[in-house]
């Protein structure tokens, strides 16, 4: 999960900073504790918190899901994100805007949301997040939910992969 949803993050992070400044808790595969994390977006002033995440479950379980703490800006920036990804991804199982006590949306100061984007635990939407143009489309639902909360009207550029790909390594600081 760790991989995945840092490449999701990275792409998010290339789609968000040319309309609003992005922070990141963590740029490469490290851990980063739950306490420190909400202690980082609270004493950056954050205006969101966004928390990517792809589920597991024992079950045979399938689908996306959006969590929220329920509170008012929260549950909009949820619904923003989640109305964004039900438009891209229509034949993926909709669990729906859920309330949840979970650390990072109890412990922020800000509107936060923790994004559940597929089972890795499901075999088919294992191997469905595993492509490159999957992960893209993630961040871009991501990006457009936020900017649709905020009220930013993007220009949707199409990048080419070079692009997209020139970018993310810059990102990682493979271009050095």
């Amino acid at each position: 999960e760790s991989h995945a949803v840092l490449d999701i993050g990275l792409r998010l992070k290339v789609l968000l900073e040319t309309y609003v400044e992005v922070q990141m808790i963590r740029e490469s595969d490290t851990f980063v504790s739950l306490p420190e994390r909400c202690r980082m977006a609270n004493e950056w002033g954050a205006d969101i918190f966004v928390s990517i995440h792809l589920n597991s479950a024992t079950s045979d379980a399938s689908g996306f899901e959006v969590f929220t703490s329920g509170s008012t800006k929260s549950k909009a920036l949820a619904k923003r994100v989640w109305s964004r990804h039900t438009t891209a991804f229509p034949d993926q199982k909709d669990r729906g805007i859920k309330t949840a006590g979970f650390y990072v949306l109890k412990h922020t100061d800000m509107a936060a949301i923790l994004t559940e984007g597929c089972f890795l635990s499901n075999d088919a939407e294992n191997q469905w997040v595993s492509l490159d143009e999957t992960r893209q489309a993630m961040g871009e639902v991501i990006a457009q939910g936020i900017f649709d909360y905020f009220g930013i009207e993007s220009s949707k550029t199409e990048l080419t992969l070079e692009e997209r790909v020139d970018r993310i390594e810059d990102q990682l600081n493979l271009n050095s």
